[in-house]
């Protein structure tokens, strides 16, 4: 018997490489309208023109949400300085395009008739709701928020009953970050004036039967 050496093929190269398909923000809402994408029940969102499967909204992660709504209102002082909105688009560029749990966004006269989903340059603050979640939130949402140039995002953090606040964004990431637990305060950097318990944002867990 015989052996045969083949010959030793060239590496790839880059140009033959297989690549990620990524995706515009116009491509992205065409594949909602033709049925292809649940982006307008909120199932999806584009990240860095990768389309992101969303988890199912649990029942404390949605109770949240509406404390955390609910507080923003009770604190007041918001009219005419401030809108704020809870699991819509904020588009941070022409391939991305998440859906933070609330968002505060700049006043405008219009309340934004004139441009639709609001910019990264009009965004305030932008609040995730994290439980199964937090890990992406962390290493890969807040890194795309801080290129973006959010100032602010604040990280309701389920698992641990907590607020992890990030301020000062740079391309490697938030440059600051505190944590804020159950008794402690929390306030937009934006508006030093309202102040928020973090009891008031995040429920309790539930009872086990």
């Amino acid at each position: 018997m015989t052996t045969q050496t083949l010959p030793r093929t060239k590496p790839d190269t880059q140009a033959h490489a297989p690549r990620k398909r990524l995706f515009t923000r116009e491509e992205y809402h065409a594949m909602g309208k033709a049925g292809i994408l649940p982006y307008d029940k909120g199932g999806v969102e584009l990240i860095e023109g990768e389309i992101i499967v969303m988890s199912p909204i649990g029942d404390r992660h949605s109770l949240c949400v509406l404390w955390l709504t609910e507080a923003f209102y009770e604190a007041g002082r918001l009219a005419g300085r401030a809108h704020i909105q809870t699991q819509n688009p904020v588009a941070t560029s022409e391939i991305s395009e998440p859906r933070p749990d609330l968002m505060l966004m700049a006043y405008r006269e219009d309340r934004y008739a004139a441009v639709g989903h609001p910019r990264s340059r009009d965004i305030l603050l932008l609040v995730e709701v994290s439980d199964s979640s937090l890990d992406y939130d962390r290493n890969n949402k807040l890194r795309h928020y801080s290129e973006a140039g959010i100032p602010e995002v604040w990280i309701a953090n389920l698992r641990d009953d907590c607020i992890e606040a990030y301020t000062d964004p740079s391309p490697e990431g938030y440059r600051s970050t505190r944590i804020y637990n159950r008794g402690d305060t929390i306030s937009p950097t934006a508006f030093p004036d309202i102040e928020i318990s973090v009891n008031d944002i995040i429920p309790p867990r539930p009872l086990r039967d």
